[in-house]
């Protein structure tokens, strides 16, 4: 039996109008006009992405990696078709599943496209409600509600929509964007740049993240400017220690320009040195010393950004503009300590804890640190999501200190996105959460904490708003593009999406960047569970279970894939592990009521999952309840009460 896949596309399905009258009344014109249909289909589907599925008589059946895509190259179709004499259209597009079977294509999507096409007008682009609600406000698309109709073969009814494409307008836009690429191109050595990590130049290992801390301000003050393209910091960082060509430095990161320099701190004093570099030629575009007392470090970052801007010749309105100072503690042993743990919150795990006493200690200098105050909120938001610390402990810790972070930091990227996810995970409010994530990525974009959380859990798992969640994904790889946490973010989404295939590109890649970190391993054993390739998910759930000291998300994703293998007495191993990890621990209860449910504990589970809600655990409700291994939670009958929003997909 032909290997068949699943995955989630925008279906386009067109068909000739007249063909038949055509064919029997004149065949060689009917065949050239069949042609001339194929030609233009296959140019326009190619520009958009598309893949020609196949044609059936006179129809020809595409899909599209976004819904966007689809209708551009619908509108564009029926543009081309304008000009041929006689080779009128009816176009039908509905976003569904699909399944793909050797060389043959099956599904309701593909049936639910079929039938709105069919009654669709000559000349026509109508939609199914799947596609309306991923258009609004797309330039160059109007859609007008037509009528909701009963489909052959389709239990409910639909509601179809008519769509007008604005070629002319879509044209100009284009030429637009022609321009920019192409000065964007010109101006590349001059518009794009990494900050690479500062080499610690003192005997103390210790300086390391005081060296790291500037590196990081400095790519988070001049992220500001207009017209800069900056490198992310992970990816920067990937570089820490290596004497790596700057020519492959800056082929690997997309960058003309590299920063880097040196710290070497004695006594209460520290000497800086920076150098501007053209990747490509190696050429020192400019360079310069700062041997300043300490507590003038913060004003030599900001020089910094400053001479930056003025070599670079970065312009808003022809003018040079100056990046604004971020809201910052003026005490040196505050931020020290404040680099110290942000350098520990993002290796996750049991750093978190030592990342906690850092950030508490640098707020006991300095109470009005909100960049302290942001870090310890993140810092116990992440100890309850991933299931170390109870959430009443997390909350009561971080709300207070996400309102620190605000009330001192207004401004601060990081201030926001701590909100957002304060929003998100403890108030369930979403609207609220997208505006605190939006403005934490107007500060900065670079902000990868903000961007992936925004695709993943966000717009991916609460909303199902699959293609946006993409399209953050893809731009937090853009941004930061050797980081193998943006990369398994991508991979989670798109699986979430039925995007498996690339999915678990997405996940490879990340663990060819970080081939010991749990994240990889484990977004890679889950892209193959979802892809049925289970074996391969249990080699990879393997190595994610070694390398996070059993950690509870790889345990029920072991889980999940041991009873689709069969292997139920595993299942029950790992559930008594679970279980033991709850009752001496004071684990929260999300994850245990994912391996109740797995192992047919069905009212244990429902009363797990009631105590999640109760004490507002974080993961269960934001992606638990969503996860490809909580399927059998998802089945209990009357979990849909405690998740009334829950959309029982299977």
């Amino acid at each position: 039996m032909p290997h068949s896949s699943r995955h989630l596309a925008a279906i386009m399905f067109t068909d000739i109008v007249g063909y038949t009258a055509l064919m029997d009344k004149d065949e060689d014109a009917a065949f050239e006009m069949l042609e001339r249909n194929r030609a233009i289909h296959g140019e326009v589907i190619r520009k958009y992405k598309g893949k020609f599925l196949k044609e059936m008589g006179d129809g020809i059946l595409a899909s599209f990696p976004t819904v966007t895509d689809a209708i551009y190259s619908a509108g564009y179709i029926q543009r081309a078709c304008e000009n041929e004499e006689h080779l009128d259209l009816r176009i039908g597009i509905h976003q569904g599943e699909i399944v793909n079977q050797g060389d043959d294509v099956f599904g309701s999507g593909v049936n639910i496209a079929s039938r709105i096409q069919s009654i669709a007008p000559v000349g026509g682009i109508w939609v199914s409600d799947s596609v309306q609600r991923n258009i609004q406000n797309k330039k160059g698309i109007e859609v007008e509600f037509v009528k909701e109709e009963s489909l052959k073969h389709v239990k409910q009814p639909v509601r179809i929509y008519n769509v007008n494409v604005n070629c002319d307008e879509l044209e100009n836009d284009k030429k637009d964007l022609r321009k920019s690429h192409t000065s964007q191109a010109l101006n590349r050595n001059q518009n794009s740049i990494a900050v690479l990590p500062f080499v610690n130049m003192s005997s103390d290992a210790e300086q390391d993240f005081f060296c790291e801390g500037i590196s990081e301000e400095i790519i988070n003050t001049i992220v500001q400017l207009p017209g800069l393209k900056v490198a992310g910091r992970t990816s920067c960082f990937s570089f820490k220690g290596k004497n790596e060509d700057l020519r492959q430095i800056g082929d690997k990161l997309g960058v003309g320009n590299i920063l880097e320099g040196s710290v070497r701190k004695f006594g209460k004093r520290v000497r800086i040195t920076a150098q501007l570099i053209e990747a490509s030629t190696g050429f020192h575009l400019w360079s310069k010393k700062y041997d300043r007392d300490l507590v003038d470090i913060f004003q030599i970052q900001d020089e910094i950004g400053h001479e930056i801007a003025n070599q670079l010749q970065v312009t808003l309105l022809g003018n040079t503009v100056a990046p604004k100072i971020r809201e910052q503690t003026q005490d040196v042993e505050a931020f020290q300590l404040y680099c110290k743990g942000r350098s520990l919150y993002y290796k996750r795990g049991m750093a978190l804890y030592e990342a906690l006493r850092c950030f508490e200690s640098a707020l006991a200098i300095d109470p009005t640190y909100a960049l302290a105050s942001s870090g310890l909120a993140d810092t116990y938001v992440m100890l309850s999501f991933h299931g170390y610390l109870s959430p009443s402990v997390c909350w009561k810790k971080a709300i207070p200190a996400s309102q620190n972070a605000i009330k001192y930091g207004p401004d601060l990227a990081e201030s926001s996105c701590t909100m957002a996810l304060i929003a998100l995970l403890h108030d369930r409010d979403p609207e609220r959460a997208e505006i605190e994530f939006k403005k934490a990525l107007s500060i900065n974009p670079l902000n990868g904490q903000a961007r992936v959380w925004y695709a993943l859990f966000l717009l991916t798992y609460v909303q199902e708003r699959f293609e946006e969640g993409i399209e953050q994904s893809r731009i937090s790889i853009e941004n930061d593009p050797l980081s193998s946490y943006a990369y398994s973010c991508c991979g989670l989404v798109l699986a979430a999406a039925n995007e498996v295939d690339e999915a678990i590109e997405m996940a490879q890649h990340a663990v060819e960047l970080e081939p010991n970190a749990m994240l990889p391993r484990y977004t890679l054993s889950y892209c193959f569970l979802c892809a049925g390739e289970y074996q391969k998910a249990l080699d990879e759930c393997q190595l994610a279970l070694s390398s996070s000291n059993r950690h509870a998300w790889n345990l029920n994703l072991m889980m999940a894939i041991y009873m689709e293998l069969g292997v139920a007495e595993e299942a029950q191993k790992i559930y008594r592990e679970l279980e033991a990890m709850y009752k001496e621990h004071n684990a929260p209860p999300a994850n245990l009521a994912i391996a109740a449910a797995a192992v047919g504990e069905n009212d244990y589970a429902l009363e797990l999952s009631r105590i999640a809600m109760d004490i507002d655990d974080p993961y269960l409700p934001c992606k638990g309840i969503k996860d490809r291994s909580s399927k059998a939670l998802r089945e209990v009958e009357g979990i849909e009460k405690i998740f009334p929003t829950l959309r029982l997909s299977k």
